[in-house]
């Protein structure tokens, strides 16, 4: 099917210029670089600021009824949030596309709506495909991924760490006591052999005095600090937001040739030999250690090749492959 020019709405869900750049930012530029036009509506609403122009391709607008009066008719509506089925009784479409990508509780009321309005659905990790397999017939595993090549380009030593004389372990993104377990983090941070350094948002709690807390980064500058630790931490408490995620910092680190070190999640248990995984901190501190005393080199080279398998492009041909697969069956064109 040749899509170019075909139109896809991602709306209400999380601003284009939020700092972090996160799965629908990737899925989208993808399909903007394969020719699609894609509108983007920001989750925070400015009614009267004009619409955006942030690639050839991707149109940004501030105001939901702008867009529905402009475009009250779509191809594609790609929403990553259940809490957007309502926007299906505003706009036609032709093909909803519901990417599940956690499994919040405060969300599990509003999913059988997005489901039943969704033709296709996506899932983030296999427990969440298992479980969405059970509630609606077209169903595919489409794990989050890394931009390799970015990764490839943003070597150098960022500033705030060339004081750093120990080596480095890193831990991105969010430090949330609902999912991260703060007592491991403080407990490797008191390790006087180790820096912890996080980067990222804390979410509701105070940094530890042991961590070195060097706040948020652009999406760029974040390639740099994968490239420049010697390995980064997934320290993930077992629960339900966490047993159902697929970190893209896992394949972040991975396309920086690092070792990943983390609890075992279902999800980072499919990559043994460049994820290590244990049931407890005992566990998580011996694999930090071996994971040290592996060959650099050697490790890179088997990291790397996991990270380009799983890149944004292959997400995208998969995407494109469901939506295919999806309109032969339905004869739908789009």
């Amino acid at each position: 099917m040749d899509f170019k020019g075909k139109t896809i709405c991602y709306a209400n869900t999380v601003n284009w210029e939020f700092q972090l750049f996160q799965r629908p930012m990737h899925l989208m530029q993808k399909f903007a670089d394969a020719g699609w036009q894609v509108y983007w509506v920001n989750k925070t609403q400015i009614p009267g600021k004009a619409r955006e122009q942030v690639h050839e391709n991707i149109t940004v607008y501030h105001d939901w009824n702008v867009f529905k009066k402009r475009f009250p008719s779509v191809d594609i509506y790609f929403s990553s949030w259940s809490h957007r089925y309502t926007d299906l009784n505003e706009i036609s479409v032709k093909l909803c596309v519901y990417d599940s990508l956690d499994n919040f509780q405060q969300n599990e009321i509003y999913e059988p709506n997005m489901i039943s309005y969704a033709d296709i659905v996506l899932t983030a990790s296999k427990p969440l495909y298992d479980l969405r397999k059970t509630q609606h017939p077209y169903v595919h595993l489409v794990r989050n991924a890394c931009n390799y090549d970015l990764t490839q380009k943003y070597t150098d030593m960022p500033v705030d760490l060339n004081r750093i004389k120990k080596p480095i372990l890193l831990f991105s993104g969010a430090l949330a006591r609902d999912w991260c377990d703060i007592e491991l983090v403080e407990r490797i941070a008191k390790m006087s052999q180790y820096s912890v350094v996080v980067v990222g948002l804390p979410w509701g709690i105070s940094i530890p005095s042991d961590i070195i807390y060097l706040g948020a980064k652009s999406y760029t500058d974040l390639q740099k600090y994968y490239n420049n630790c010697v390995l980064t931490l997934l320290p993930f408490r077992r629960c339900q937001i966490s047993d159902y995620s697929n970190p893209i910092k896992m394949y972040e680190s991975l396309a920086a040739g690092k070792p990943v070190i983390s609890t075992d999640l279902p999800e980072a248990c499919e990559y043994p030999g460049v994820v290590f995984t244990s049931k407890d901190h005992d566990g998580f501190i011996k694999n930090i250690k071996k994971a040290l005393a592996f060959d650099k080199t050697q490790f890179a080279i088997k990291a790397k090749t996991v990270a380009q398998e799983n890149t944004w492009d292959i997400r995208y041909q998969q995407i494109i492959k469901a939506i295919e697969e999806y309109c032969e069956k339905e004869d739908i064109i789009i």
